[in-house]
């Protein structure tokens, strides 16, 4: 059985690289055709015909048949006092057609050859006609899954070398822990369906952030997952702390809103803010020792805050945030109103002892840089071998749980996924965190994703992904998208719920004599919890272009009625753009991807740790692309740029 990633059909390959396409409609083209070889010309004329082709005969065996007679011709052509291929490409030479002739092959099972590849003319039979063996042998050639493995099931696998060594150390060291640190595309998912079979059936229980992400997994791993042995984080801690039960008929009461939860618990306010304020102080707070280990509440869960705290201030808050506790643990429905009741139901199994069934001899976990040390804790209380597949570059924010020194590291840096140009992409930014693997990301050889620069008013095709920098960005992109009629869509209703409470809020304190402070039952979003007004709004984005473009929108009359509209434009996802923050994007995947503008900023940051940030939600953007990524400049001329700037706290911004 062959990995999701294994294309089984065998792509044509073109006897000229993109980057000679590309310079053709740079320069005069008709000209530089001159010190084109006879394949390279016929490659060209090949793709120029795709631009006038119909649907009926878009497909890449008539392509290929296409190049083949071309090449021949141009054989019999030299043999003769015939005209030879040069003059006719020059002829019929026309930039516009090989433009969208380059844009066809995007549709198409058509593959550029790297500039080494295309001079060593293996393409060609001695005679030098066209070798219609050549597109199965390259592919045999360049395809990474070259190891095969049967499993302890009798069933077949194949496996890049890379792949290959990780299994055989896990098979000869069953018994011990393990931790991969794998880039974007190694194959994690199906390196856990492998792994999985080596092991006792029944045995192993496999664990994943979200429904969405355990049923990603389970997809890919095919025939090789067991029966009920998969489940989410949230479910696993509340197995743990209820055991096995059916999901209740209707949804629980919401409880009260925000406002009367702080007046219940008499949470008066501190530092200026209002009671509904802190009390979402205080859910940050929780938040974080939520993550932790700690058995109880402390100054060392308090989150940062613009202005430090005083030591007054700070008890205030834990004892706001301990009487919150208190509330939570009596009343659990109110934990779906928190913003992360599935870190709440991990804390509490972790406070009661909770640990693995016995029944289990194996643990693993896919994108383990999303585990919580309370998590963590505990599965480390149980007897089972624990696995960990994850990826640092795909956490921007905040600090990656580390396994034990004891336990095993193994980096598997071979993508299956991505090519040599995200390779090419990728490694800079690798380089230039401040913190993180220095390892070389590699990209396969045929794994062909495409790269194109938009321009300025570029809209993304159907079904494209736009990956943000942040919600302001989210929110320009939006307005952006309604005016050129194009329809939109978001991950999920949250995601959705959420911009359109973060816009509203926005409005709201642009114009609060009109508006109103209030933006729902549950007041300000939670982005806005430090800012009073606007002008504090303000300053806290002064550096964010998008920000700037969302209040000259403001300004020009933006409003309530705006956003209905913008509602009015969110479609289907297969009919519509996908917005996204990237750095919400980590573990997924996507035929096309857009960065922003936004993403790729070209201010500076305020520091290293901001910079880290961005360094790796520009990886995480990058890595999602399966077939087409669009980018607004080249990756590599950003990073240079951002290399050599200061960061504006050196400046006294």
């Amino acid at each position: 059985m062959h990995p999701e990633h294994l294309d089984l059909s065998s792509p044509v390959f073109l006897p000229i690289t993109d980057e000679t396409c590309a310079g053709l409609l740079l320069v005069d083209g008709a000209t530089a055709l001159d010190v084109l070889t006879d394949p390279e010309l016929a490659a060209m004329l090949v793709i120029q015909n795709l631009a006038q082709a119909t649907d009926k005969d878009l497909n890449a065996n008539a392509a290929e048949k296409v190049l083949a007679k071309l090449i021949a011709w141009a054989v019999d052509s030299r043999q003769s006092t015939a005209a030879g291929l040069l003059s006719e490409a020059q002829r019929l030479f026309d930039p516009r057609k090989l433009y969208f002739g380059l844009n066809a092959i995007k549709r198409l099972d058509l593959r550029f050859l790297l500039a080494d590849e295309v001079s060593a003319r293996d393409y060609l039979l001695p005679d030098g006609r066209w070798d219609v063996g050549f597109k199965i042998r390259h592919q045999s050639d360049n395809n990474p899954f070259s190891q095969q493995m049967v499993t302890p099931r009798h069933r077949e696998r194949w496996l890049s070398a890379a792949q290959d060594k990780l299994v055989r150390t896990f098979r000869a060291n069953l018994d011990e822990d393990l931790h991969v640190q794998g880039y974007a595309g190694i194959g994690k998912s199906h390196l856990i369906g492998v792994l999985v079979e080596c092991l006792r059936p029944g045995g192993t229980l496999i664990l994943a952030h979200t429904p969405e992400k355990l049923a990603t997994l389970n997809e890919r791993m095919g025939a090789a997952r067991d029966r009920n042995t998969g489940t989410t984080f949230e479910a696993f801690a509340r197995a743990l702390l209820h055991g096995p039960r059916p999901k209740p008929a209707s949804k629980p009461a919401r409880g009260p809103s925000k406002q009367a939860m702080s007046q219940e618990l008499n949470i008066l306010g501190f530092r200026g803010y209002d009671g509904q304020a802190t009390l979402d102080a205080c859910l940050r707070v929780l938040e974080r020792y939520c993550r932790s280990r700690d058995h109880s509440l402390s100054a060392r869960h308090l989150p940062h805050f613009k202005q430090s705290l005083s030591s007054l201030d700070a008890r205030v808050l834990l004892e706001y945030s301990s009487r919150l506790w208190s509330y939570l643990e009596a009343s659990p429905a109110w934990g779906g109103r928190t913003g992360f009741e599935t870190l709440l139901m991990i804390k509490r199994a972790s406070l009661a002892g909770c640990a693995v069934p016995a029944r289990y001899t194996h643990v693993l976990i896919d994108e383990s840089q999303d585990v919580p040390a309370s998590l963590l804790q505990i599965l480390e209380r149980g007897r089972q071998v624990l696995i960990t597949l994850g990826d640092e570059y795909q956490q921007a924010s905040g600090e990656i749980v580390k396994r034990k020194r004891v336990v095993r590291q193994s980096d598997v840096s071979y993508s299956v996924r991505s090519g040599r140009n995200v390779e090419r992409l990728v490694n800079p930014l690798i380089c230039l965190h401040s913190e993180k693997s220095k390892v070389p990301f590699e990209g396969a050889r045929d794994a062909d994703v495409g790269i194109e620069h938009y321009p300025e008013g570029f809209v993304p095709p159907e079904g494209c992904v736009v990956l943000t920098a942040s919600r302001w960005d989210t929110m320009k992109w939006m307005i952006e998208l309604q005016h050129a009629s194009c329809l939109f869509s978001f991950p999920d209703k949250k995601a959705e719920s959420d911009l359109k409470d973060f816009m509203t809020t926005a409005i709201a304190l642009f114009k609060p004599d009109y508006y109103g402070a209030e933006s729902g039952a549950d007041g300000a979003h939670s982005y806005f919890s430090e800012m009073a007004d606007w002008q504090q709004v303000r300053e806290a984005n002064l550096f964010d272009e998008s920000f700037l473009w969302v209040e000259s929108e403001l300004e020009k009359g933006f409003n309530v009625a705006g956003v209905t509209r913008l509602n009015r434009m969110i479609g289907s996802s297969a009919k519509s753009c996908m917005l996204m923050m990237a750095e919400a994007a980590g573990g997924m995947e996507f035929d096309r991807v857009l960065l922003t503008r936004g993403l790729l900023t070209n201010v500076q940051f305020k520091d290293a740790y901001e910079f880290d940030q961005r360094i790796c939600a520009v990886y995480i953007a990058i890595s999602r692309a399966r077939q087409q990524l669009y980018l607004p400049y080249d990756v590599v001329e950003w990073i240079e740029y951002h290399k050599y700037q200061k960061y504006r706290e050196s400046h006294g911004y």
